[in-house]
């Protein structure tokens, strides 16, 4: 009974947060897969002059990554918002923990 009321009371107090939530997923999931999307565009323009790949660069980081952030946040929230109130907390702490082994695996730790 301890466990089940535990349960709730954190669901309970996650449920405000739950749109800051959503951004941590997102904005984690950018900085350990990032190296991936910045290699991907050094390979695309790497033989454009200076100032061009400097210009993409300032553009991907501040358009992409922020259109990326803004348009993914919104599908995480709903996805949790899908799951039944009494599971959202250990699908918050399974999702950060699998965030948490990604990072490691990829030695960001």
């Amino acid at each position: 009974m301890f466990i089940v009321d535990l349960n709730l009371r954190m669901a309970h107090f996650i449920q405000p947060h739950l749109q800051d939530i959503s951004l941590a997923f997102v904005a984690t999931c950018l900085v350990i897969y990032g190296d991936k999307v910045n290699a991907y565009l050094k390979r695309l323009v790497a033989s454009w002059v200076f100032i061009a790949r400097v210009m993409a660069f300032i553009l991907m980081c501040t358009f992409g990554y922020g259109l990326l952030t803004l348009w993914s946040q919104p599908l995480v929230y709903w996805g949790i918002t899908q799951v039944e109130f009494v599971y959202r907390p250990a699908l918050v702490i399974g999702c950060f923990c699998v965030l948490g082994i990604l990072a490691e695996r990829k030695r960001h730790l």
